[in-house]
Formats: structure tokens, sequence, C-alpha cells
């Protein structure tokens, strides 16, 4: 009698469909990439650039804003502090906070919009193209080489420094006549947690973008930027950082054989 046996065919490994990079911006040297020249959304590493213009425009953080009602918000609608709002955006990647500094530029908000462009290309991003200040639409678009290039000129900013890497900041509010105390914690908490070593951090997420995040660290009298792009969860982003840390920014001479295939 004869009997039939199925035989499974073997199981292709998933592809990887993120774009990643590892630049050493000491050397100069591009120490990892994959996807590198894909243009795909960039999600809320677009407040980065926001950060900027905003202070480029203004050094004064202590003048009030009232908080646009544009998108939404972790914050009640009322005045803040320019300097809150930059807290809110690069801590808690407030949407509502971002538009509000937009819209407070001389012009107003498109007039806001064309400077991020225009400070793009003077810093020649030649694939990066902005539409918001809070990176909601899908028409905020780069490359891992050009946001590695914005967060190592965010690096030179020691308010984005000093702002972007708090686990949480907290600032009082007015709320039916009482003062209650604000709390936001850092969307890159778990990796802030686990790295003391980075200087700037920046996560995005949208439907579009995928799970984003663009880390500036120091290592050795070295720095290094990391750009993770389109990736599929937050648990891979954060396996992703994970691998590059540990084995090409913390320990340079341990490179298990299988992280490495992952990259070939």
């Amino acid at each position: 009698m004869m009997v039939n046996v199925a035989v499974a065919k073997p199981v292709r490994p998933t592809p990887n469909t993120d774009s990643v990079l590892l630049l050493n911006t000491t050397t100069h040297k591009i120490e990892l990439e994959r996807n590198g020249d894909r243009v795909r959304a960039i999600a809320s590493i677009t407040k980065i650039m926001t950060a900027m213009v905003t202070l480029d425009y203004d050094k004064d953080l202590s003048r009030r804003l009232t908080l646009t009602r544009r998108v939404g918000s972790h914050l009640p609608r009322q005045q803040y502090t320019r300097e809150q709002l930059l807290e809110a955006m690069l801590v808690k990647s407030d949407n509502g906070a971002a538009e509000t500094l937009a819209e407070d530029y001389p012009g107003g908000r498109s007039a806001f919009i064309k400077e991020m462009n225009r400070h793009a290309e003077r810093w020649d991003l030649k694939h990066t193209r902005f539409e918001d200040a809070s990176g909601l639409g899908a028409g905020n678009t780069s490359t891992v080489h050009d946001v590695a290039a914005m967060m190592t000129t965010a690096a030179n900013y020691w308010f984005i420094r000093d702002t972007s890497t708090k686990k949480q900041v907290a600032f009082e509010t007015r709320y039916r006549k009482q003062i209650r105390t604000i709390r936001l914690g850092h969307t890159s908490g778990n990796i802030l947690f686990t790295f003391d070593n980075i200087i700037v951090s920046k996560t995005g997420l949208t439907s579009h973008a995928g799970w984003c995040v663009g880390l500036v660290a120091e290592q050795n009298a070295q720095q290094y930027v990391i750009v993770v792009l389109g990736s599929r969860n937050k648990a891979e982003r954060l396996n992703t950082v994970k691998n590059i840390m540990y084995n090409h920014v913390l320990d340079q001479n341990l490179q298990p054989q299988e992280f490495v295939n992952t990259y070939n």
C-alpha cells in the first residue's frame, strides 16, 4: 500500500521592509544601511524640524500662545509658554503643540511650512518634503539619510538636546478654577530607559509611516545617528534599535551572526 506523505516546503523569512541607517558622524562612516534610498513618510520625526524652525524664528521661550483647535492635543485648550509647547511636542509628540507653534510664525502656518522646506533645501535634504508641522499627514517624506542629517543638525540645538531625552515633563495648568499638574511621558520611554547615552530622540507613528524613530547617541567620544523608518510594530522598532545599540555602538567587537544576516 502506498502512503502519500506531505512534505512541508521551507518557509522563507519575511523580507525586511523597513529602512534602517546607522551613521557614525564622527568618522563619517555608514555602519549599517537597509533600504536607505527609499522615500517614505516620517510621521512625528517631522517635529524635530518644527522645533528647529521655531527656535530659529524666536529665542523667547516665555511668550504665551493659545493652544490651537486645528488638531487634537493632550493639553487642555488654554495658553502655554512656547517652552511648554516645545516640551509637549518633543516629549509627548503633541500635535496641538506643533500646530500652535506653526500658527505663531510670521505669515501663519503656511509660511511656517514653507520655512520648514527652505530649511531642508538649505541643509541639502534633497529627498525631504514637509506639508504640515506635526507629521500627521502622509506628505511629510524623507529618507533615512536625510533624517540622519536632520537629527545631526538638531543635536547642535541645546534646547532640543536638553528636552528631547527627558523621560517626563510636568507643568501646572488651570482647569475649572483649579490648578492641576499635567505630566507627559516620553514616547521613546522604553528606549530612553534602556540606554543612557542618547542625546536626541524622536519617535513617529502613522498608518502611512509605520513605527519610526530617530536617535543621536554618544559613545566612546564618538557620535552615532540611528534612524528606523517603517517598522511593522513597536516591538520590531525597539528590537532593531537594541540590536544596533548592543552590537554596533556599545560593543563594536560583538556582532552575532543572526543579527548580521538581517542586513545582508
